[in-house]
């Protein structure tokens, strides 16, 4: 891990002790796996905001690991397929290193989570360090290809269920373009909102396990999602527009309704949707903004690490998760809530929605 001053509170170490070893961590969305350079280095020590390395000072720290699509830039299905095959040969590097005991003669463990019992196994404490990845797609574009088979009467989405048996446990209906499931924030179909494949697709993720999420979506497309999905859904990397006024952002109604949903929101560590001084503080206020309506239990952290161009003040990467947590032990948040907002609420939901183990396919 790069060198750094870890400055705790007093608060910090008495609820955690002076190292990051007890402190569990769960990050929504992170676009590591399509801007880092496979040439030059692998996840472990990637000159990235995020990588394993950093990952394993902490005690359980599950990464959504994100292949991002644009049918606008990429074709969907071919980048969606190549990232797949990056990420399992980046599991495949993982485990020989872990195996080989070099970073600091322990070795670790990785763990690729596809079902609830996968991720209730990989918050217990034993068995040393692990790191833990679900794998996600930022653009519902990657099931593009289903949209004309169900036109024609046929719902079958192939493509759909061949990503499921790939081990995709989220996607975000939208990213800037778009597609044939919705419109998005920025940019409009004739029909705002869901289309009727877009609602399909809902009920298809919800069926299978596959965690819906509604950031990028417009706000028709959020309602829709809402009315729609049987089970909760998460706005992975979204803050409040309240204190922000993008459009990507919550406003107070979408976040009350995602609180009704059992849904969880991940404050987003972009500087354009945070707003103000764009910092560690400003980080402190879109959390205590939602929590203020109530929503304590439906806030984690959604960095969007790699993904964004300049951290907030104060984030240097992944190894500075824990000055959020400090911070809120500062604004005394119970250890609870704290351990809630760094991991235990996300964890919560996606047991809700990961399918049981014994329905892989």
């Amino acid at each position: 891990m790069e060198a750094a001053v870890l400055n705790f509170t007093k608060e910090f170490e008495r609820t955690f002790g002076t190292g990051l070893s007890a402190l569990g961590i769960f990050d929504a969305h992170c676009d590591t796996l399509t801007e880092f350079d496979p040439g030059r280095s692998s996840l472990f020590d990637s000159k990235t905001h995020f990588n394993v390395e950093r990952q394993l000072e902490y005690g359980r720290y599950v990464q959504v690991m994100d292949i991002w699509v644009d049918r606008a830039r990429h074709d969907p299905e071919a980048r969606t397929q190549h990232y797949l095959k990056e990420f399992e040969r980046q599991l495949e590097v993982l485990r020989e290193k872990g195996k080989s005991g070099e970073t600091d003669g322990a070795g670790f463990g990785v763990s690729f989570i596809k079902s609830r019992e996968d991720l209730k196994e990989y918050y217990d404490p034993k068995g040393g360090k692990c790191a833990g990845f679900i794998l996600g797609i930022e653009g519902g574009e990657c099931i593009d290809s289903d949209a004309e088979p169900f036109y024609s009467g046929n719902a079958e989405f192939r493509m759909l269920n061949g990503l499921y048996a790939a081990g995709v446990r989220l996607i975000t209906v939208t990213w800037n373009t778009p597609n044939a499931m919705s419109d998005t924030n920025c940019a409009a179909n004739e029909k705002p909102g869901l289309t009727d494949f877009g609602k399909a697709a809902v009920l298809e993720m919800n069926r299978l396990g596959i965690m819906i999420d509604v950031s990028h979506l417009s706000d028709k497309g959020f309602e829709d999602v809402a009315e729609m999905s049987k089970k909760p859904f998460i706005a992975s990397h979204s803050d409040s527009r309240v204190l922000c006024g993008h459009s990507r952002n919550l406003t107070d109604d979408m976040f009350k309704t995602l609180i009704s949903a059992g849904g969880v929101t991940g404050i987003n560590f972009c500087r354009d949707f945070l707003g103000g001084s764009a910092d560690i503080d400003r980080i402190l206020e879109h959390i205590e903004h939602f929590a203020s309506l109530g929503g304590v239990a439906n806030i984690g952290i959604g960095s969007d690490f790699d993904g964004i161009g300049r951290l907030p003040g104060g984030i240097e990467g992944a190894q500075s998760l824990y000055k959020i947590i400090d911070g809120l032990l500062k604004l005394n948040y119970t250890e609870a809530q704290v351990r809630g907002i760094a991991a235990d609420n996300f964890r919560r939901v996606f047991e809700e929605v990961l399918p049981p183990r014994s329905r892989l396919i």
